[in-house]
């Protein structure tokens, strides 16, 4: 199931890229259009995936339990941070093949402390997220297949394939709400060092990751109450 996920990942990627050379689509930065949009993609369903693992290992986690000293949330934590490592080394290889053989320049990050400020936000956020959805999914078991579904089109509305700054501004401020567009932002910040700025606020990141973690954390211990009711 894991190597589905990546696989499917890099699936995804190279199909766009492929896609947007053969429809002509110009470059808006950098001077690789694959990067552009790894980029962009990847955040998103680094975000995905990793809230998904979240969410189903707390139902997945009644075969550990058992287990002294073990809980539902330490299950959680471990098949996340698993898929954050997974994840992690796969675009780590990805970006590093981008650079061997010559497809961009930009490949290797300029400004590494960005990546390591989006690698933490979002794998809190993304935990904090999953924690929520475990409690919505334990009250209506559809809402799984309903958040599967709308985490997968937030690519369209993360501002992925276009710089958000460029966009008209009834869009460009409708989409600056979006927190999973300023992942893309600041994850894209830490290879372009020309990469615009004027929407990416990490105070806004920072308020959204304290608080669904915050709330996912409060939602997960009430719902460990319940079942040991």
């Amino acid at each position: 199931m894991q190597l589905f996920d990546l696989l499917e990942a890099v699936a995804f990627i190279v199909a766009h890229w492929v896609i947007f050379t053969f429809l002509h689509r110009g470059l808006l930065i950098g001077d690789s259009l694959l990067l552009f949009i790894t980029t962009g993609i990847f955040p998103v369903l680094f975000f995905r995936t990793m809230s998904i693992r979240a969410a189903t290992a707390i139902e997945a986690a009644k075969s550990v339990t058992a287990i002294p000293y073990v809980e539902a949330i330490d299950y959680s934590i471990a098949r996340t941070f698993v898929e954050f490592l997974s994840f992690s080394l796969l675009f780590l290889f990805f970006f590093a093949m981008i650079y061997a053989f010559g497809m961009s320049r930009f490949a290797i990050p300029y400004d590494p402390e960005r990546i390591v400020q989006f690698a933490v936000l979002i794998a809190l956020f993304s935990f904090g997220l999953g924690l929520i959805n475990s409690f919505i999914i334990y009250l209506f078991p559809l809402w799984k297949f309903a958040w599967g579904m709308i985490s997968r089109v937030q690519i369209f509305f993360s501002a992925v394939f276009f710089i958000p700054e460029y966009m008209v501004p009834p869009v460009r401020e409708l989409i600056a709400y979006n927190p999973i567009m300023h992942f893309v932002a600041l994850f894209r910040t830490g290879f372009y060092p020309s990469y615009p700025t004027h929407l990416l606020s990490m105070k806004y990141l920072a308020g959204w990751t304290c608080a669904v973690l915050l709330l996912g954390l409060a939602l997960e211990r009430a719902l460990r109450n319940h079942r040991s009711v």
